[in-house]
């Protein structure tokens, strides 16, 4: 007992291992499956690579035009007159940065006839007519709201227009006019007029301008372009942009191409015009300095009758050596106090660099303190470039007015120290003058009022004539400055799109409809749970069971189960039969009379179909045969047969009737049936009655072989009993229909219930399925197991029970019966 327990709790145990998904690597199925639905691939392959043409139909072509720059500029006359370098040299990363920024772009586009936007209107796709436009627009804006909005225009010949807006008529207007609008003024001008007969789509509304800001185009317009070097060392730059129209694209990128020579030339110009400004300012001082000082001299002169006297001569070298020197330490403190004063200032706009170099230019600190300012110059200009990308408040922006705040403290504190090293060389020269006015005390008054005065007039020629060499020196710089930038590849009007590229979208679409034919396959192999051979049944069996043979799957239709083998005895369905007639003498070989009892797990397996055809291929062979209609609750016998159904298996189970009133005789010699007779409320209390015993003894006189069709044994347990009496216990499953834990009532028979030499039969198999489930034949199956309860969600049990409408997608991912 306790070994029965332990038995049926490891057979329950292996049944709940079965899995309703597939969870076995078979690769003969999988291409089974691959082969059954390569209609449904490509049909899914088509469809996707269809979608690709209607995107590529229906989507706007993207044009990239691209040209390669060199970047270069030289100063010639500054490498001829060998004259200082007041510009800065740019890096080949800054003009990379220049020439993608938003001020450059915008700038660019200013060369561009883009002011206004003309396009044509198509089905579904909007065309831009860029320098093709068959009439011109001109405006003055009277509200900044009119930018952006289409206005359609619909001309009724060529002296009128309809101007439309928003679907609404503006009026109708003659060319050449001026249209005051409420926001702004219009002239709509035809071009080519003499052609007006051949632009057609003039008088079909479809098109319409828009009047564009700088500012809005170059934020839509920025994203589209890339510039990166290409060889750092030749300074080569690679410039390309992407838009829909082809001839848009390449003018946009010769212009950025051609404004950053105008716009290099400005930049560097700029040091040398500003410094030329205040040396200017400068001349105009000292020059009336030097004509005071000498109107000084000759009044001296006129007023005292004065002539130069030898004695001051040596008060006169000494002494103004030390004012040369005095002067230029002067110099040197009112310069570096000047760009102290600049620096101080709080707010890092109030900076002006280039006066700071021009201020600094030709001093000792020229140097140092020079590269300095370029420093705190290049922080100023990544700021300002930056401030076109990000808001003020931004991270970066915060960054980068640190960075500028510690560059000014650093120039602050060398500029202190210069200071006070100046203040003291100040105080030590005082001092020497001092020394020398007291040794030459005794000179008389006038000749010392006189070299005061050629002292004073000597000081302010010679810095005058400093600022007239500085001036010179300026002017020849911003004169010899040259734009060295080439062009060294033009941009063309590209003729074929980057987006989308047909050929590789095609092949994407191929790839795609692929991988989903395969997502599909993969699916419909996991989610498969049908029983597809015989070897299936054989590896999900943990019983030893028997295989009595396969039926292929009928040519036609069959409404319900009828006798088949006779119409065709040279058929591949009859030899099926005759094959399983010959392997059911492996079951049992003795002689005498023959129970074979016929179950399946639900309706619709074809039981009923395989027994009255066993039973007319054992008629053929000269054996008597009468078939019983068990399945008193959904009867077919008397439906294939043709005969009526009024008295039967019922009838003789409650001793009504005889079992001569009840038999039926087939066309088939030595065939006979009795069909199940009126449907009775309790069929299993009739067949178990006991009276089914006495029937089958009384046939068993007459006939060699008695067969029963039981109900199916997944719904029901009338046909237990019989099964264990049969001498041919037989279980049918059908080809892609019966589920695979169907096996589990297969283990359980031969396990749990002692049906020992059940064997089972594979109805419907395709003809093409010979290389898939095996041959026909008589063989054993291995392992042992246990099998599931009866019937938990096996399915209806009448036909008349209502079907749902199948989806496309429950047909492709059903079953196929």
């Amino acid at each position: 007992m306790e070994e029965d327990s332990s038995s049926g709790t490891i057979n329950e145990a292996k049944a709940r291992k079965r899995s309703n998904l597939n969870t076995e690597s078979d690769p003969i199925l999988f291409f089974h499956l691959l082969k059954r639905n390569l209609i449904w691939f490509v049909v899914i392959i088509a469809i996707c690579v269809s979608a690709t043409y209607v995107y590529l139909r229906y989507t706007a072509p993207v044009y990239e035009s691209r040209l390669t720059y060199q970047v270069n500029s030289i100063n010639t006359a500054n490498k001829v007159l060998n004259v200082n370098e007041f510009q800065e040299t740019n890096s080949l990363a800054k003009d990379v940065e220049i020439l993608k920024s938003k001020l450059l772009f915008r700038r660019a586009l200013h060369r561009m006839p883009i002011d206004v936007s003309y396009y044509k209107q198509g089905e579904i796709l909007i065309n831009e007519l860029y320098r093709s436009s068959p009439f011109k627009v001109d405006y003055v804006i009277k509200d900044s709201t009119v930018i952006g909005l289409p206005f359609f225009i619909e001309f009724t010949n060529d002296l009128k227009f309809k101007l439309i807006q928003n679907n609404k008529l503006i009026g109708e207007f003659e060319i050449n006019t001026t249209i005051n609008h409420p926001k702004v003024d219009l002239k709509i001008t035809l071009l080519r007029k003499e052609n007006f007969k051949d632009y057609g789509n003039l008088k079909d509304g479809s098109l319409f301008f828009k009047i564009n800001n700088y500012e809005n185009l170059t934020n839509e317009y920025i994203g589209r372009l890339v510039v990166f070097p290409m060889n750092p060392n030749a300074k080569t730059v690679n410039i390309a942009f992407q838009d829909f129209n082809p001839e848009k694209a390449r003018d946009i990128v010769t212009a950025i191409a051609l404004e950053y020579i105008d716009y290099d030339i400005e930049e560097r110009s700029k040091s040398s015009k500003k410094a030329l400004q205040f040396i200017d300012f400068q001349l105009d001082k000292y020059y009336n300095k030097v004509k005071g000082s000498e109107n000084k001299i000759q009044e001296f002169q006129q007023g005292t009758n004065f002539s130069t006297i030898d004695r001051s001569t040596i008060y006169f070298d000494r002494s103004n050596k030390l004012e040369n020197e005095l002067f230029d330490v002067d110099i040197k403190n009112k310069v570096l106090r000047e760009i102290k004063k600049s620096i101080s200032s709080n707010n890092s706009k109030d900076i002006n660099v280039y006066d700071l170099l021009s201020i600094l230019a030709g001093t000792d600190y020229a140097g140092g303190i020079m590269t300095s300012i370029t420093s705190l110059k290049e922080l100023l200009l990544e700021k300002e470039n930056l401030q076109f990308e990000v808001t003020k408040d931004s991270e970066a922006v915060k960054s980068l007015n640190h960075r500028i705040e510690v560059q000014k403290k650093v120039l602050y504190e060398s500029i202190n120290s210069s200071i006070n090293k100046l203040t003291a060389k100040r105080a030590e020269i005082l001092i020497k003058i001092k020394e020398v006015e007291k040794k030459f005390l005794n000179v008389p008054a006038q000749e010392l009022e006189y070299a005061r005065l050629q002292r004073v007039l000597s000081l302010d020629e010679k810095f005058y004539n400093l600022l007239m060499e500085k001036r010179t020196e300026y002017s020849i710089s911003d004169a010899g400055f040259v734009t060295q930038h080439i062009i060294l590849d033009r941009a063309l009007i590209p003729t074929e799109a980057v987006y989308p590229k047909k050929k590789i979208f095609i092949l994407f679409g191929f790839i795609i409809g692929a991988v989903l034919s395969l997502i599909l396959l993969l699916v419909k192999y996991i989610m498969k749970n049908t029983i597809s051979s015989i070897d299936e049944i054989i590896r999900h069996s943990y019983a030893g069971v028997s295989v009595l043979g396969i039926v292929p799957k009928y040519k036609h239709d069959i409404p319900v189960s009828q006798l088949v083998v006779n119409k065709n005895p040279k058929s591949i369905i009859a030899e099926s039969f005759r094959a399983i007639r010959s392997n059911m003498q492996f079951i049992s070989d003795t002689h005498g009379k023959k129970l074979l009892a016929v179950t399946s797990t639900v309706s619709g397996e074809g039981k009923t179909f395989c027994a009255i055809n066993i039973a007319g291929i054992i008629a053929y062979s000269g054996k008597k045969v009468v078939i019983l209609d068990l399945d008193m609750r959904k009867p077919k016998i008397h439906l294939g047969f043709g005969v009526e159904n009024t008295v039967g298996m019922s009838t003789l189970l409650i001793k009504s009737k005889e079992i001569s009133e009840c038999i039926h005789h087939s066309e088939l010699e030595n065939l006979d049936f009795i069909t199940s007779g009126p449907i009775p409320p309790n069929p299993s209390e009739l067949i178990i009655n006991g009276e089914l015993d006495n029937i089958v003894k009384e046939l068993q006189i007459e006939y060699d072989f008695v067969i029963i069709d039981n109900p199916p044994i997944g719904l029901v347990s009338d046909a237990m009993d019989i099964l264990k009496k049969a001498d041919y216990p037989i279980y049918v499953f059908k080809n892609e229909y019966s589920k695979k834990y169907f096996v589990n009532n297969v283990d359980r028979l031969i396990m749990d219930n002692g049906v020992n030499n059940l064997s089972i039969i594979l109805n419907a198999v395709d003809h093409g399925k010979s290389a898939y489930g095996g041959g026909y034949g008589y063989g054993y199956g291995g392992g042992y197991g246990y099998g599931g309860g009866y019937g938990y969600g096996y399915g209806g049990y009448y036909e008349d029970e209502p079907k749902e409408k199948k989806s496309f997608l429950s047909g492709i991912f059903g079953r196929k019966k």
